[in-house]
């Protein structure tokens, strides 16, 4: 018998193994030993870690719009400011006397408005006088008017007591007399009546020329005025003023040096005079890979580690999403808003920042590699049942973190899941549970 077992060898061995009847020693360690995991409830997060720049909240680089030499140098690098410090003064009397000219321009130009109105008085006035003349000689036409009208009256009575010989010739020589005079006083009347129309229509035309020419002194020293005004906002710009509360990053100027006007030497293409950046509070910016930007949105969390502050953990939240890629690195911006009281972080510090762009709370989860997937994109897993015995059933996954995947339906959560294995489990399959 011994030299048969060494001729078979361990061929024979399992020979009589594989014939062994079920429930010995030898039927058991033919079955697959694998691990079993719970169902478990856990928080899941999709989350990326990307790098991570430091920007300063408000960045204002400071140019002149006024040309003059630099008369007064108030800050200089590192320097503290507010909105509206003057951080330096240009000298620029050319348009201190340009100034000095508009003012005797709008005094010159006063004085015509009140010579303006002062015309308007007399013309007012003069219209006055004339409508009262006017209103004379209509008084005289009816006067005259009613006295014509009583003179030919008295004519024609005597013309016919002459013609009834009841009384002397003369008397209607008189009465004619009487009638000729009315009618020349009569005439002489409407003649005064039409020269003071016209006086008043003269009057009244003078007034009007008048306020036109008040009107036209007040336009132009509104004009000049206006002009003044310019003046005076490009005497303002000689004052440089700090546009926010902030920090001097960048000087490039010196007492003395000959600052031009940005615009009219064609741009700000020079380096400015100064640099104002708000650090009390930045910007982190951070790029995602085109494939995290589905889940980016306004106020997820983040925590942002800089390597010039190690083994500090800065935590904010997404206060920006640009909503767009760019399209020569297909990634998205991102900003989160920092508070920086102390200034310990500075624009340009370099780090990384995690976002945690998706959470679902309280949900069942398995490991990723409990999880089996066939060529048609099914899901499902390995249940063990109290028999040790294998069950395929389907789930439905959700978020995936890298670790662990969502299980979303399928499993009530009590289940035995097998865990990673290279052996294919068949329904009804008896296996070995590893302890």
């Amino acid at each position: 018998m011994a030299t048969i077992v060494l001729a078979c060898g361990g061929g024979c061995q399992r020979k009589r193994a594989a014939a062994a009847p079920s429930g010995t020693a030898g039927a058991a360690d033919q079955l697959t030993t694998i691990q079993v995991i719970p169902v478990e409830q856990k928080t899941l997060r999709r989350q990326t870690t990307q790098p991570a720049t430091v920007h300063a909240y408000y960045e204002a680089r400071i140019y002149a719009k006024a040309a003059g030499y630099l008369k007064t140098l108030n800050v200089d690098i590192g320097s503290r400011v507010q909105a509206g410090q003057p951080l330096a003064v240009l000298d620029i009397p050319e348009t201190y006397k340009e100034q000095e000219r508009q003012l005797a321009v709008i005094r010159r130009l006063k004085a015509d408005e009140k010579r303006a109105a002062a015309e308007i008085e007399i013309s007012k006035s003069n219209v006055r006088s004339a409508e009262a003349l006017r209103e004379e000689a209509r008084a005289d036409i009816q006067r005259a008017t009613a006295q014509l009208a009583a003179d030919e009256a008295e004519w024609h009575r005597v013309t016919d007591l002459v013609k009834s010989e009841s009384v002397a010739s003369r008397l209607l020589d008189e009465a004619t007399k009487r009638r000729d005079a009315a009618r020349a006083a009569k005439a002489v009347s409407e003649a005064s009546l039409t020269s003071a129309e016209a006086n008043v229509v003269v009057a009244q035309s003078k007034l009007v020329a008048a306020q036109a020419d008040l009107e036209t002194a007040q336009a132009a020293t509104e004009v000049a005025d206006k002009q003044r005004e310019e003046l005076e906002i490009l005497i303002d710009y000689a004052t440089l003023k700090a546009p926010f509360d902030g920090v001097i990053t960048q000087r490039h100027v010196d007492p003395g040096d000959l600052v031009k006007n940005t615009q009219a030497s064609g741009g700000n293409s020079d380096k400015p005079l100064f640099v104002v950046a708000q650090v009390d509070r930045v910007r982190i910016q951070v790029t995602l890979p085109e494939r995290e930007t589905p889940w980016a949105d306004v106020g997820d969390s983040a925590t942002i580690e800089l390597q010039a502050l190690p083994g500090k953990k800065l935590s904010g939240k997404v206060a920006r999403v640009s909503s767009s890629l760019d399209e020569s690195t297909r990634s998205m911006m991102v900003e989160i808003d920092l508070p920086n009281p102390e200034l310990k972080i500075l624009p340009g510090m370099f780090g990384e920042a995690t976002l945690v762009l998706e959470e679902h709370k309280d949900r069942q989860v398995l490991p990723v590699s409990a999880v089996r997937h066939d060529q048609t994109g099914r899901s499902f897993v390995y249940v063990i049942n109290a028999d040790n015995e294998v069950q395929i059933v389907d789930v439905t996954t959700g978020l995936d973190d890298g670790d662990q995947i969502e299980i979303v339906g399928g499993l009530t959560g009590d289940e035995r899941v097998a865990g990673a294995t290279v052996d294919r489990l068949e329904p009804g399959q008896k296996v070995n549970i590893r302890t």
